[in-house]
């Protein structure tokens, strides 16, 4: 057996089964299992949050809890559409702990630059009207 085919054969460990068994079951321990998920995600997304938060000084707890919040819930749902995707190369938790940073880190990185107001001096635009700039300049020349 070549290295692929036994990365791609990779047998999942107990703890993986029971949480996509529980995960692909229906009622109450599907219920349980997204339950259990969402907090992982959360406690994941609240990480990277706390970890980013002095490049985010003009962010308050508030804003920063609901980035966390917003990052969990749409990790959740890639976690969710994506669970035939795992292949088990780490343990599930893992796995779906990173598409908690992901999320984090670009709604924080969008974040970031929101309000943010780039002001140029009336002088400046004189910049943007270079004649390089117009197709039209190198025929009239």
């Amino acid at each position: 057996m070549s290295l692929v085919e036994s990365l791609v054969e990779t047998p999942h460990d107990a703890e993986s089964r029971a949480w996509l068994a529980a995960l692909r079951a229906t009622g109450p321990e599907h219920e349980d299992a997204v339950a259990r998920l969402h907090a992982l995600l959360l406690r994941a997304a609240r990480f990277e949050v706390a970890r980013r938060r002095p490049t985010l000084a003009h962010l308050r707890g508030d804003d920063l809890d609901d980035i966390a919040n917003q990052a969990a819930d749409d990790a959740l749902m890639s976690v969710l559409r994506r669970l035939d995707d795992f292949r088990g190369a780490s343990r599930f938790t893992t796995w779906a702990y990173k598409f908690a940073l992901l999320e984090a880190a670009v709604k924080l990185r969008r974040r970031a630059w929101q309000g943010r107001e780039l002001p140029l001096e009336p002088e400046s635009w004189t910049l943007f009207a270079s004649s390089a700039l117009e197709p039209h300049a190198e025929l009239e020349q």
